[in-house]
C-alpha cells in the first residue's frame, strides 16, 4: 500500500517540555522539509537518516522559527515504511505549532489517530498483533506490563499464532487433495491429521489460559485488605502506599467503602484495596459497606488479612478466615509495637505464616511488600512467557479452538470431509483476525481509534 497523502503531527507530549518531536510520512515527506529547513552548513544532499542542525524558517517571509534538529528517512527502513522526516524543535507551545502549520501549508495534513502505525501495518512492516503491542507499551505503567507488550511486539505472539496457522493449513491441505482427487483413492491419513489438530488445540489452550494472568498483568493484582474493626487496615495501607490515602480515626468502623490505589512492587502493579472492618454492622452504611467486602472477597486475586498484636484472636477473626480461606492469603499481624496478646498458634496452625509489622513505625513493611509480591508471582522467578492481555484476542483463540475441536469431531465420526474442511476455514480465519489477515475495516478502525494522534 501506498498513500498518496504525507501526514504530520506533534508525535511528542502536549505542552512545554525541553523538546518535542514533529514527524512526518508520505511521498512528499522530504520535499516539504526541505522547503522549511535550513541546515547551518551547507549540504549537497541529505543522508537517510543522519541528523543535520539548522533552522526551520517561513520561506515566504524568511522568518526563523525554532533552531532545530532535522532527519530524512527513506523508506522502506522506516516505522510506516514510507518516506518519513522528523524534526526536534524546543519543547515551546508556539514553536511547535509553527512547525507544523508550515508542513501543513506545504502540503502535509495533520495525522488521524493512531495513523503512523495504521500505515506500518498495511505496509506490512508489523502484523495487527503487533501493532496492538505498540498501545500496550504507550499505555503500560508497571515494569511486567511493558516487558509482556515488548514480548508481543517483537513477534513472539505472531510467531506462535503463525505456528498453529502452519498446522491448520498442512490438515486443511491434506483434506482439500482427498476431496479434489476422490476419484484417485487419495486418503487423508486420518490419526495423523488428527495428531497434528490435537497438538495444534494444545498450542491454542495454553494462550487461552495465559488470559487470567495476562490480564492481572495488563491491569494490576487485586490485593484486598481484610480484617475486623480497628486492626489498623487503613493504617497499613497508608503506610504501604506511603500517603494519607484512607482516614484513620480511633474510632471502630470509620472505614464505609472501598479505598482503592496502585502499589508497584519490583515492577508488579497491584491494586490495594481497604475496605470496612467485618462484624455485625451497627448502622446502614456500615452494613452495605460490609455487604460490599464480602462481594469482592471472590475477585480478588491476593488477601492480606490483618490482625491486632495487641488484641486476642476473636470469633470475629476466625469468621473471616472461614470467609477467605479458599484464597491466596497474606497475614499481617498488625501493631507489634504493643504487647503482645495474639496466640500465634491460632494462625501458623491454619499453615499461614504471619507478617509482622507496624503500620505506626514502618517496621516490617518491606517484609510485607515482599510477601505481597511472592503471593502474586510464586516464589520462583518463572521464565518469559507470551501472555495472552486483550480480550479480542481470547475470543478468537476461543472460536478458532472450539472450531478446530469441531473438525477434529467430524473426522473422529466420520462425517464429509468437506464438514472438517469448513471448520479448519473458520478456524485459520479466526487466529488470522487476530494478526490481521482477516480483520474487518470496523475492527481495524476501532483498534486504531484508540491510539494517540502522535503514534
Amino acid at each position: 500500500m501506498q498513500d498518496p497523502d504525507t501526514i504530520c503531527v506533534i508525535s511528542s507530549a502536549l505542552g512545554e517540555a525541553g523538546i518535542a518531536v514533529i514527524r512526518m510520512s508520505g511521498p512528499q515527506a522530504h520535499s516539504i522539509l526541505k522547503a522549511v529547513f535550513r541546515p547551518k552548513r551547507p549540504v549537497d544532499s541529505f543522508i537517510s537518516h543522519h541528523l543535520y542542525l539548522g533552522f526551520i524558517a517561513n520561506p515566504e517571509t524568511r522568518e526563523t522559527v525554532d533552531e532545530v534538529f532535522a532527519v530524512f528517512m527513506d523508506g522502506p527502513s522506516t516505522y510506516t515504511r514510507e518516506a518519513m522526516a522528523e524534526v526536534y524543535s524546543h519543547g515551546g507551545i508556539s514553536p511547535q505549532r509553527q512547525i507544523l502549520s508550515l508542513m501543513v501549508g506545504h502540503g502535509a495534513r495533520i495525522a488521524e489517530p493512531g495513523e503512523f502505525t495504521k500505515r506500518a501495518f498495511l505496509n506490512g512492516r508489523i502484523d495487527l498483533a503487533q501493532a496492538e503491542s505498540v498501545l500496550d507499551i504507550i499505555w503500560s505503567e508497571s515494569d511486567e506490563e511493558t516487558r509482556s507488550a515488548l514480548r508481543h511486539l517483537t513477534g513472539m505472539l505472531s510467531e506462535r499464532i503463525g505456528t498453529a496457522k502452519d498446522h491448520l493449513k498442512q490438515a486443511l491441505a491434506n483434506i482439500e487433495a482427498s476431496i479434489d482427487f476422490s476419484e484417485e483413492e487419495i486418503e487423508v491419513e486420518g490419526r495423523e491429521t488428527i495428531a497434528l489438530l490435537e497438538s495444534t488445540r494444545g498450542t491454542l489452550q495454553d494462550l487461552i489460559s495465559s488470559y487470567t494472568e495476562g490480564r492481572a498483568v495488563k491491569n494490576g493484582f487485586e490485593v484486598l485488605i481484610v480484617g475486623r474493626t480497628n486492626v489498623g487496615k487503613s493504617s497499613l495501607l497508608n503506610a504501604l502506599l506511603m500517603e494519607e490515602k484512607a482516614i484513620v480515626t480511633p474510632l471502630p468502623g470509620t472505614t464505609r467503602d472501598l479505598i482503592e490505589d496502585v502499589l508497584r512492587v519490583k515492577g508488579i502493579k497491584l491494586k490495594i484495596i481497604d475496605t470496612a472492618g467485618l462484624r455485625t454492622p451497627r448502622d446502614v452504611a456500615e452494613k452495605e459497606g460490609i455487604d460490599r467486602v464480602r462481594k469482592k472477597i471472590p475477585e480478588a486475586d491476593v488477601i492480606l488479612w490483618v490482625l491486632d498484636n495487641g488484641e486476642d484472636y476473636l470469633d470475629e477473626d476466625e469468621q473471616i478466615y472461614h470467609d477467605i480461606r479458599a484464597k491466596k492469603i497474606v497475614t499481617a499481624i498488625n501493631k507489634t509495637d504493643l504487647p503482645q496478646k495474639l496466640k500465634r498458634e491460632l494462625i501458623t496452625t491454619k499453615k499461614l505464616a504471619p507478617v509482622d509489622v507496624c503500620a505506626l513505625t514502618g517496621s516490617g513493611l518491606d517484609e510485607l511488600r515482599e510477601a505481597l509480591y511472592q503471593a502474586v508471582v510464586g516464589k520462583e522467578q518463572k521464565s518469559p512467557a507470551i501472555l495472552i492481555t486483550n480480550v479480542r484476542h481470547r475470543d478468537a483463540l476461543i472460536k478458532a479452538n472450539e472450531a478446530t475441536q469441531r473438525a477434529v469431531s467430524c473426522m473422529t465420526e466420520e462425517q464429509p470431509l468437506e464438514f472438517t474442511a469448513f471448520e479448519l476455514r473458520e478456524a485459520l480465519s479466526r487466529l488470522g483476525e487476530i494478526t490481521g489477515e482477516t480483520c474487518t475495516d470496523e475492527i481495524l478502525n476501532d483498534i486504531f481509534s484508540r491510539f494517540c494522534i502522535g503514534k
